[in-house]
């Protein structure tokens, strides 16, 4: 990564979110008693507004972004607008995956007005979340420098308690918005957890807020009366009032675990473990299973070939503990707590879960592996007028594929050879002349040699559906 002598121009000691990575779990609530009244918070009055708008200001900038989508078979850049803050003294900002996610180009507009190009050090879609850094050769050239803002305690939020969402809401820069913490932990059912098309919000619970989030806003600090950032600002719905922001304790967790891996040319990532099994709420069903109350998790589904289902591992079992911790998913918000608790176990170190089936218990060994995406990486085949994606462990279950291995047609060009020869988006290219297509990484180093040394066709053998058949493209 880049570096340089610049510091931030504050007082405040610099965060080293890489020194010690906080737990990335769902935040809980801090209880708390107000015994003979008194304010047990700082007022939104406007002298304390415009203190900490002025304080946290300088810290928030704009973002301008061209990021990578796949359309018609070729790759276009999209360009967008988003806002974020700047965490520490080496010019690093935090916003979320899907402002700065699979950015081609990025541009950072300070407080001061300085435009500076960025560029993406890593991102984890799985909570919103991505840190970008700052050119900082080019604002030393520029001679210019910048403050960062202190993240604060989102653990200690409590409903009712006001904060400020400051951002870039369709593109009016350093706009503030007043408002109160609606919910500490709210929690979005499976069909709302996606953005962009990828899984989102399966490991912590969410801020919610009545402070108006708009487009723009996305990536922005929600921010407490003592001017410290509780939250990373992600989406609203316009017009009813609900707003919701990351906890910033979930976000310093990313955020470290991100800047720790990241090395030059690659980016970081946050690493996760995975069993394959998904949840349900045990609320009124305690009796159905002749269970006690808080007590279990109901798994809902195990996927095929993962580690629950090769441990033996079945949907309607109710998992009570996992190396002799109990586990307790009574309400939808409890769910993220467990999945996230599954996330952090070793990869490739054996796990003992205590199982109830029906009236029996039993002791399960299972071995965790690395959690997948079922959005795997796209490239465009320019030649073929089509783009493809790696086919993940996830997205082999949900298309119910025998194996991860191939690549899957996700757009066509009209006109060009794949298009004229019948592959559909959908296709999975399991054969490239009649050899296996291991990877993209395999599919796409193979179909480059074939054009550069000028084969004239290419034999494919797909599957649609679940049936299989071969094409033939005419690469000229």
């Amino acid at each position: 990564m880049q570096g340089s002598g610049l510091y931030a121009q504050t007082t405040r000691p610099v965060v080293d979110l890489a020194a010690e990575p906080i737990d990335v779990g769902p935040t809980t609530v801090a209880t708390q008693t107000v015994i003979g009244g008194g304010d047990l918070f700082p007022s939104a009055t406007p002298a304390n507004v415009l203190k900490v708008t002025q304080r946290v200001f300088p810290a928030v900038v704009r973002i301008d972004v061209a990021q990578e989508t796949y359309e018609n078979g070729k790759r276009t850049l999209q360009r967008g607008i988003g806002s974020g803050v700047i965490i520490d003294g080496q010019g690093h900002i935090l916003t979320n995956y899907h402002v700065a996610g699979r950015s081609a180009e990025i541009f950072i507009t300070l407080a001061n007005k300085e435009r500076v190009a960025g560029k993406l050090i890593g991102d984890d879609h799985w909570t919103d979340l991505a840190v970008v850094q700052m050119n900082l050769e080019e604002v030393e050239r520029k001679q210019f420098k910048f403050t960062y803002a202190e993240l604060g305690d989102s653990s200690k939020l409590v409903p009712g308690q006001d904060v400020i969402a400051i951002g870039t809401p369709f593109g009016l820069a350093r706009t503030v918005t007043l408002g109160v913490v609606s919910n500490t932990e709210r929690t979005f059912y499976p069909e709302t957890q996606n953005i962009d098309g990828y899984e989102t919000g399966d490991f912590s619970n969410w801020i919610q807020m009545d402070t108006p989030i708009a487009p723009g806003n996305s990536g922005g600090p929600l921010v407490d009366l003592d001017g410290r950032v509780v939250g990373i600002n992600t989406r609203g719905i316009q017009g009813q009032g609900l707003n919701f922001a990351i906890p910033i304790d979930t976000a310093r967790s990313v955020a470290a675990a991100i800047l720790q891996s990241a090395t030059d040319g690659k980016k970081g990532r946050v690493t996760r473990a995975s069993l394959g099994i998904d949840f349900r709420p045990l609320q009124d069903l305690e009796s159905f299973y002749d269970i006690d109350m808080n007590k279990g998790a109901l798994i809902s589904s195990v996927e095929k070939d993962s580690p629950a289902s090769k441990a033996g591992l079945k949907p309607q079992d109710i998992l009570l503990a996992i190396d002799d911790q109990p586990v307790n998913v009574r309400f939808p918000e409890e769910i993220a707590s467990i999945k996230h608790r599954i996330s952090s176990l070793p990869l490739d170190k054996s796990v003992s879960l205590k199982v109830r089936r029906g009236a029996d218990e039993m002791a399960i060994v299972a071995t965790p592996i690395k959690l997948e995406s079922r959005v795997g990486e796209e490239r465009e085949l320019t030649t073929w007028g089509a783009s493809v994606r790696d086919v993940t462990r996830a997205l082999a279950t949900q298309l119910r594929l025998d194996d991860d291995k191939g690549v899957v047609v996700t757009s066509i060009r009209p006109g060009l050879p794949g298009a004229k020869a019948g592959l559909e988006p959908g296709d999975v290219i399991k054969k490239l002349n009649a050899i296996d297509v291991v990877d993209l990484e395999d599919f796409l180093s193979r179909t480059e040699k074939a054009v550069a040394e000028g084969e004239a066709q290419s034999l494919l053998t797909i599957q649609r559906g679940r049936g299989v058949k071969s094409i033939v493209i005419e690469s000229k």
